[in-house]
């Protein structure tokens, strides 16, 4: 994954309504990382019983942000940017690099099947964060490009994590657009 200079992922959840981040829940995310250090990611949240859309944009080393109650995007304080606590590309190089006792779990015509596990702490980059166990994992490979195009990681990620079977818990993420040209543009204009 390190020749991959930008990419799309979608995150999901199922068997849990999503993963606390702080007051929040994020029930599912898409994002946008482009060669030229830019990014844009749309997420919906839980609040209690509300459902908030947001996001985040870095372009040209500017952050906004969308407002989930006004729905309009804003230029954040210069110290704050996405990055500092949520950097897709670090995550999914982690998740690579991290995983043990890896197995075929399947062969196809397209993808090499792997599982193993990894600690739950190298999900930091995506998720802040974490506890300190270790989750199951299985990744898709794709053959040709070599790419990690799917992983599904079962299991308690940090301490809010509380569903009634723990190990039922699965975050899937989705990679697709590998290389391709990704313009992210300043959402205010």
């Amino acid at each position: 994954m390190n020749s991959v200079s930008s990419f799309e992922f979608h995150l999901s959840h199922k068997n849990i309504n999503g993963t606390r981040i702080g007051d929040l829940v994020l029930s599912k995310a898409t994002g946008l990382i482009s060669d030229n250090n830019s990014m844009f990611i749309e997420a919906n949240f839980l609040f209690g019983n509300l459902t908030l859309s947001g996001g985040f944009s870095t372009v040209d080393n500017t952050t906004f942000f969308l407002n989930p109650l006004t729905q309009k995007w804003e230029m954040t304080e210069d110290s704050i940017t996405p990055l500092s606590f949520f950097d897709p590309e670090k995550g999914i190089n982690k998740i690579l690099s991290s995983t043990t006792s890896p197995k075929f779990r399947s062969n196809s015509e397209k993808y090499w099947n792997i599982e193993g596990s990894m600690p739950a702490s190298s999900l930091s980059n995506l998720i802040g964060d974490t506890s300190d166990n270790n989750v199951e994992i299985i990744v898709w490979i794709d053959k040709d490009s070599l790419y990690l195009t799917r992983a599904i990681i079962f299991g308690q990620l940090n301490g809010y994590d509380d569903s009634a079977n723990i190990n039922e818990i699965q975050r899937i993420i989705d990679i697709s657009r590998f290389n391709e040209e990704i313009v992210i543009e300043n959402p205010l204009n």
